[in-house]
Order: structure tokens, then C-alpha cells, then sequence
């Protein structure tokens, strides 16, 4: 037997200890794998949330951004009122057609004496049949613009949507 050559009992028996090792260290990298897989899905899931979070249109986000109509205001200087969205409740008193959009006027509740005028673009009441006499709820913006032979005209109030009430 040689110097370098090991009996044959104790090839097994490295061969025992290097498995057994093998198989420490294997498990030993499991266990440490499992809090950091946990961690990374825990992130990943609070990502998600937050995400969904700031990505949904939230109901106070869009009243926010609707200011309560004052019919006095809008006689009193209506281009302030330019920029500003408003839904608005009326019964419809006169319709008008303009090409192929409509200008009606409309009564609001609680002041059926004045009459409102909107200007509703083709395609803005969408399947709703805008009738004399019916109230509707309309989103309307205030906006400053030219008139057709290039005036400026301040405060129009334009219909971007009709729904029944």
C-alpha cells in the first residue's frame, strides 16, 4: 500500500462526512434563504398596495376639484369662474341647435326664476334624448374662448357630460 493511498474503509467514511456535510450546508443555505424569500415578498406585496393606492381614483379627489356654483358669481364676473368644474342639477327650459351642438338654458333648484345657458358640444349628452321640461345632471366646465368671429368671450359653461336624475 502506498503512502498517498487511504485504506478502503476510510474512503467510506470521508465519503459519509463529505455527504453529511453537503447536506449541513444545503440546509443551512434553506433556512437562510427562507426569511430573505419571506422579506422580499412582504415588500413586494406592500409595493403592490401602495401602488394601488395612489393609482385609484378616489371619490374626494375628483369633488375635490368641483367648486359650488353660485349663479351670483357667474353674473358677476364669470371669467373668474374659468377653469372650474361643477355638476349641476336643472331642468332644461329652451334648447337651441348650433350646428351640430345645442344651446340650452336651464332653471336650477330652489332658483327657477334665472335661466343658466350651456353650451352642449355634439356627442357630449352621449344616449341621453336632452328634452324641454326633463332635469338632468350636468358636469359642466367654466372656460374662456373666441366666438366665431374671434371675440374673446369669458365664463361659457360647456357640457362634457349629461346624466338622468
Amino acid at each position: 500500500m502506498s503512502a498517498c493511498a487511504a485504506p478502503a474503509g476510510n474512503n467510506q467514511l470521508i465519503h459519509h462526512l463529505t455527504v453529511m456535510a453537503r447536506k449541513r450546508r444545503s440546509s443551512k443555505e434553506k433556512k437562510s434563504q427562507v426569511p430573505m424569500i419571506l422579506g422580499g415578498a412582504g415588500g413586494v406585496l406592500l409595493l403592490a398596495v401602495v401602488a394601488a393606492v395612489v393609482m385609484k381614483p378616489s371619490e374626494s379627489a375628483s369633488v375635490a376639484k368641483e367648486t359650488p356654483f353660485s349663479i351670483a358669481d357667474y353674473r358677476l364676473d364669470a371669467s373668474r369662474l374659468a377653469g372650474n368644474s361643477y355638476r349641476l342639477v336643472g331642468r332644461i327650459e329652451n334648447i337651441e341647435s348650433i350646428g351640430n351642438d345645442r344651446l340650452i338654458a336651464i332653471s336650477l333648484p330652489g332658483n327657477s326664476q334665472e335661466r343658466l345657458p350651456l353650451v352642449v358640444p355634439a356627442g357630449a349628452a352621449g344616449r341621453v334624448n336632452l328634452t324641454r321640461g326633463d332635469s338632468f345632471m350636468f358636469h359642466v366646465s367654466c372656460r374662456n374662448g373666441k366666438d366665431a368671429q374671434g371675440l374673446d368671450v369669458k365664463g361659457v359653461m360647456i357640457v362634457e357630460k349629461v346624466e338622468n336624475t
